[in-house]
């Protein structure tokens, strides 16, 4: 009979419940993959002169960092009865963030290559050089969230204004609400950013013997902050676990 790696993953996620709800890496070993979503995100309130002016003087771009903030985004123009101005044109950090985003009715001109933050703000400078005018960016994001893209875009010349749109917090009784009620049995897991690892370490520890998985340097250099060491999930793809394994 062959071996059973459960794995857990600190979050909801599309790519893991389309492609590989189970997987497996090879006939002797089968992949038993359990989402645990960890956090909850509350929508917050923009003010009413941020949204005037969206439309009264539009951004040239508006940049979603996450799937999220395009749903959150979307929700604040509805409530408010506002049309997004065509003038502004829209920039995502990745491929499943404008699928989104088309999904919401806008459409995206731009996205990178490869996802993460490093190689959206190499590609999308080199858009930016082809202007001699900076241009005024809008940056709808998660309250107290990771300011990279804002103030490497500031650094080049851009008028850049983040909006906090929505708070990342904790779920209750966290521990209670884990598949199978405790890690024990778990082999891996896969942290999903450094909100996911704050949540789970204040709830629950980690047994010893687990093995530790980020997605994402960001997510990585966090663990490591807090003395635990981790693999990088390459390419940040569920699929290719097996090579930290």
């Amino acid at each position: 009979m062959g071996k059973n790696i459960k794995i857990v993953v600190t979050g909801e996620n599309r790519d893991l419940e389309e492609n590989i709800p189970s997987g497996h890496w090879d006939s002797d070993v089968s992949f038993q993959w359990v989402q645990w979503p960890v956090l909850e995100f509350k929508k917050l309130t923009v003010s009413p002169e941020v949204l005037a002016r969206v439309i009264e003087k539009p951004y040239e771009w508006i940049i979603f960092t996450s799937p999220r903030a395009v749903r959150f985004w979307t929700e604040t123009m509805v409530e408010s009865g506002l049309d997004f101005p065509l003038e502004t044109q829209v920039s995502c950090i990745g491929e499943s963030t404008s699928e989104v985003a088309g999904g919401d009715g806008y459409t995206p001109d731009f996205y990178p290559t490869e996802p993460g933050s490093e190689k959206f703000l190499e590609e999308f400078a080199d858009l930016l050089s082809n202007n001699t005018q900076k241009p005024t960016v809008l940056i709808p994001m998660a309250e107290g969230g990771r300011l990279k893209i804002a103030e490497r875009l500031s650094e080049l010349g851009c008028s850049v204004t983040v909006v906090p749109l929505y708070k990342t917090q904790a779920r209750n009784n966290l521990s209670s609400t884990l598949p199978g009620g405790s890690l024990v049995d778990v082999s891996v897991i896969v942290f999903t950013s450094p909100s996911s690892v704050e949540a789970v370490l204040s709830s629950c520890p980690l047994p010893p013997t687990m093995k530790v998985v980020a997605i994402g340097n960001f997510t990585q250099e966090y663990l490591s902050k807090k003395g635990i060491s981790s693999h990088l999930l390459p390419g940040s793809s569920f699929e290719r676990i097996g090579e930290v394994l």
